[in-house]
């Protein structure tokens, strides 16, 4: 097998050590890069001729991406002590580099995160390149536990600590011109300046590092002192928790440590940081959020040989309302070319003013240039001609839902467009299956599900009919990735995995509304159960005309289990929209804040108020979401239980530390599970009655991630 480590020798004694994982895009720390790295530091240390050391990458996007995630996952599956022990092993590798007794550098192009950063912040020097894609940060606590290899105590001591207890504690990543004004890097460069900057830096010296504001610097030391660091941690502790509810402990630990060992020898600090993280590495919590990125990072392989048979430069979008103009905006940014038509000229103009403000927020937030923006904003072009879409080799409809319009729109681009083209429906619960019989080539059709507002929403679900080719599937999710989305494959069937798993939450919470629960009450269970809002208030959010359409549809499909509450028809009848109206469950004011509850709502309900235990909602909130997890597996709607989770996570803000639906459900228990629900359909409704696959595997006692 190829090595992933190759040194050689420059003028003047200095040794260049590529890195470059052999049949991967990217480097990552395993331990195989490990071994190796031993090996060439035994070699480095044993030669008397070298007069400094340079690390770079061999690939042009990746420094290093961070650990390998397979190997964190069977790392959590040992005791803590030997967590701790594989800690210590790494960071004492790292240590020998800063050790070295002579100038070393990191010449950083492309991403630079975890571990990778911790290699670099053992080196004397740091340099990055201006290569867009380079990006700097430790994103462990986004993983639920610290980094591990010394991380904790060098960055805020290069970059003071309040900047490195906010790139700890967020995981946030910076670019190079950031991480130079942070001081975390000393120079921006270049990617072909790289090596010949670093071979000066290590013969001379005199770093061009950032010149930080007295001002920043003066504060930096107040805050560094014994004094300010006991301001910092209250003022910190405070934000940590406003933001993580004390759901995430990795934070508030990451405060506790940096702190603690601010003072402190490096061997001590080091020994404190290594406990830390596996204290944290065995929780419950960081197993949860690992597995997601396991399962995030498993969602963008592509199946193996299948390639798409279309190159797809060229994208149709039918629809300029707020989903259509969502996805021009979106593939525009990604680079294609679009041509977004709609049957009126005035919801063009509408959708096109939609697009030009995202651009424009774009621009305000400095993602992109203004020259950029007119760019991507001219490659869309605006029409109410078929004929305008004959060179589309993807179109995607967003059209009004009903069937027989989305058939009609597959007939009238198939007159216009004469070679192959995929043609992609969003809908959000009409059958992927009956809209490809309307197709002259059904292996063609495919769903793809956004999300709204698409452009801050990451999933997309792919959905397949039963004719729809491999194919066809690769280039939908390969389309879906180019936009920046995470892409989850369902089978076809109501509500395909997100909308169907919503909808039982969503019915009901307006079910005990209607049985005297207060809307707030409501909410505030599920927010502290972990959800980003309550589920009245995602009533307004999502629109209840939309909802209470899939309602419908889900009963229509899945029978009386799905009944639609009374309440529903009161909504139809008041045609109360939301949010967007200023009217829904809540009433909002002209700046869309939160006015209290809506007295025709309250009008509507007949139950007297009344009380109910926290646990109680949630139960009734989020147990039927499980059982229809279940369902969705039981019917093979879906069949990987850890992309089913990444969809709810990533398409509802599902409590991420919980794992998601099915991981919640093996974290209760599954035969707890199975008891409440069976309770629960006694008292409240036979909607609750287990799934079999829940009653099958309770009597197995197997969880459903168990083997």
């Amino acid at each position: 097998m190829a090595s992933i480590i190759q040194m050689s020798m420059l003028d003047g004694g200095i040794a260049l050590v590529t890195i470059d994982t052999p049949n991967s895009k990217q480097n990552v720390l395993s331990e195989t890069f490990f071994a190796e790295l031993v090996s060439t530091l035994d070699a480095v240390e044993a030669r008397k001729d070298i007069n400094g050391l340079i690390f770079v990458s061999g690939k042009e996007d990746s420094f290093f991406a961070g650990a390998d995630v397979k190997q964190i996952r069977e790392l959590q599956q040992q005791p803590g002590h030997m967590i701790y022990e594989a800690s210590n092993k790494g960071r004492s590798i790292v240590n020998r580099i800063a050790r070295l007794p002579f100038p070393t550098v990191a010449a950083i192009s492309g991403n630079c995160l975890g571990g990778g950063l911790e290699l670099a912040l053992a080196c004397k020097y740091r340099l990055a390149s201006n290569n867009p894609r380079t990006q700097l940060g430790l994103p462990e606590t986004q993983l639920g536990f610290l980094p591990g290899w010394g991380g904790t105590v060098r960055l805020p001591k290069l970059i003071g600590l309040q900047q490195g207890f906010t790139l700890i504690s967020t995981g946030s990543k910076v670019d190079a011109r950031k991480a130079w004004k942070l001081g975390l890097v000393d120079e921006v460069v270049a990617p072909a300046d790289l090596v010949k900057r670093a071979s000066e830096l290590i013969r001379v010296g005199g770093a061009k590092r950032f010149a930080k504001p007295f001002k920043v610097v003066a504060t930096e030391k107040l805050l560094e002192s014994r004094a300010g660091r006991a301001i910092f941690a209250k003022m910190a502790t405070k934000q940590v928790m406003a933001a993580t509810k004390g759901k995430y402990p990795a934070p508030l630990k990451a405060l506790k440590v940096i702190l603690a060992n601010w003072d402190l020898p490096e061997d001590k600090a080091f020994e404190a940081e290594g406990r830390a993280f596996a204290e944290l590495a065995v929780t419950p919590v960081s197993k949860a959020l690992v597995g997601i990125f396991f399962a995030d990072t498993e969602s963008k392989k592509m199946p193996e040989g299948v390639k798409p048979t279309i190159d797809v430069k060229n994208v149709g979008v039918l629809g300029a309302g707020v989903m259509g103009a969502g996805i021009a905006q979106a593939a525009a940014y990604a680079g294609y070319k679009v041509v977004l038509k709609d049957v009126e000229q005035g919801a063009l103009d509408k959708g096109m003013a939609n697009i030009k403000a995202l651009f424009d927020g774009l621009v305000a937030k400095r993602k992109m240039s203004q020259a950029e923006a007119d760019m991507k904003y001219g490659a869309i072009k605006a029409t109410i001609n078929y004929s305008d879409m004959a060179d589309c080799d993807l179109v995607i409809e967003a059209v009004v839902e009903k069937m027989a319009v989305k058939k009609a729109v597959i007939s009238e681009c198939e007159k216009v467009i004469n070679k192959p083209f995929v043609f992609a429906s969003n809908t959000s619960s009409l059958s992927v299956d009956e809209m490809a019989k309307a197709a002259k080539n059904p292996a063609n059709v495919v769903g793809l599900h956004f999300f709204n507002p698409v452009h801050k929403m990451k999933l997309v679900e792919v959905v397949s009919a039963d004719t729809t080719s491999n194919e066809t599937l690769a280039l939908a999710k390969a389309f879906g990735m180019k936009l920046g989305k995470t892409t989850v494959a369902t089978n076809d069937g109501p509500g395909f995995v997100v909308n169907r798993i919503l909808s039982p939450y969503m019915a009901e919470a307006i079910k005990l509304l209607e049985s005297g629960i207060p809307a707030e009450e409501i909410d505030k269970a599920a927010t502290k159960f972990g959800m980003p809002m309550g589920p009245i208030a995602l009533l307004d959010e999502v629109g209840l005309d939309i909802v209470t359409h899939v309602i419908n549809v889900m009963h229509a499909a899945l029978g009386e289990r799905l009944a639609p509450p009374a309440i529903v028809g009161t909504i139809k009848d008041l045609k109360l929209l939301g949010k967007k109206g200023g009217k829904g469950m809540y009433l909002y004011d002209e700046k869309g804040k939160r006015a209290g509850i809506n007295p025709d709502i309250q009008a509507a309900i007949k139950a007297p108020v009344r009380g109910m235990s926290v646990s109680t909602i949630q139960d009734r909130l989020f147990l039927p979401m499980v059982n229809e997890a279940a369902l969705c597996l039981q019917e093979d709607v879906i069949s990987d239980p850890s992309q089913l989770d990444l969809a709810m996570i990533f398409g509802t803000g599902f409590a991420p530390f919980l794992g998601g639906v099915l991981g919640y459900a093996d974290t209760v228990g599954i035969k707890t599970i199975h008891q409440r629900l069976e309770h629960l359909s006694k008292v409240a409704g036979d909607n609750y009655k287990p799934a079999q696959l829940i009653v099958d595997k309770a009597a197995a006692g197997k969880g459903f991630y168990a083997a």
